[in-house]
């Protein structure tokens, strides 16, 4: 006995005709009543009473009709359930490659809480995912200032120094943290993202640096610093680019960058996305 055939059977059965349920089931007569005939030979008992009439239901076959509506009811709401748990919800997130330690405790802290949901992470730039939001491709990204917030709403998850990375061999200070004056003496490497920043920060000490190479690539400017070329200037968070390097830290304040959770200023955040954000800026 197939859930098919049972279709058939309780659709005659509702219409008392095979003709007219056959119009419905959008196929013809004979392999209906050849279906029907199958079921019945497999019960072995008669399922309809057949007349010009029409066809009128057995004692069998009013038995098998009480339980053939549960069965086909039951299977059409376990294939919608079925159907339902496997269409998670998602939350489609923006993430700087840079950002991915720092926005990780409140991934996982997000994922305990709501462990039906799935990501679609997006990485890219800040000035991309910025894009990204204002598209409607995202709806929350993580990104770093400096950036324009007449679009946007922000919240500051981490505030940041900057870092000096020159390689071992490059006669410098070795302290742990310098100020802009201890870099005059060194060729830098600057990280386009910060230029205006860096450069603004020295020139409000009347400060003039000496800009060996300007670049768009981290992880490039990072092997600059290792052959020793030059000393290159990042937010502390890209420290897990510079193994082997010397690391010190910027103590100037102008020279501190936020990593920030943005999202669409005047937009309404789906359930999933409110509930993200709820967790990650919750004191």
């Amino acid at each position: 006995m197939e859930l098919r055939q049972l279709e058939y059977f309780r659709e005659i059965a509702d219409t008392g005709s095979i003709n007219e349920a056959a119009r419905r089931l959008n196929m013809s007569q004979p392999p209906l009543s050849y279906q029907i005939r199958q079921l019945e030979e497999e019960l072995h008992v008669r399922l309809f009473e057949r007349s010009r009439k029409g066809v009128a239901l057995t004692e069998a076959g009013r038995l098998l009709y009480g339980r053939a509506v549960n069965l086909l009811d039951y299977a059409r709401s376990t294939q919608l359930e079925v159907a339902k748990a496997g269409r998670k919800r998602v939350l489609r997130l923006g993430i700087t490659p840079t950002t991915v330690a720092t926005v990780m405790p409140y991934i996982t802290a997000f994922t305990r809480k709501n462990p039906d949901i799935n990501f679609e992470v997006y990485d890219g730039s800040t000035y991309t995912l910025y894009d990204y939001l204002l598209g409607g491709i995202l709806e929350v990204s993580v990104a770093r200032t400096p950036l324009r917030l007449d679009e946007i709403e922000c919240a500051v998850l981490q505030t940041e120094p900057m870092i000096a990375v020159s390689s071992p061999k490059m006669q410098a200070e070795s302290a742990a943290s310098l100020h802009l004056p201890d870099l005059l003496d060194r060729p830098l490497i600057l990280y386009r993202r910060y230029e205006k920043l860096i450069l603004d920060a020295f020139h409000a000490q009347n400060l003039e640096p000496d800009v060996f190479c300007i670049c768009d690539d981290a992880r490039g400017a990072m092997l600059w610093a290792e052959a020793g070329l030059a000393t290159a200037v990042f937010p502390r968070s890209m420290q897990s680019l510079c193994g082997g390097l010397r690391v010190q830290t910027l103590a100037e304040p102008a020279l501190e960058t936020q990593i920030v959770l943005i999202w669409k200023k005047g937009g309404r955040l789906s359930p999933v996305a409110q509930d993200f954000l709820d967790i990650c800026l919750a004191p």
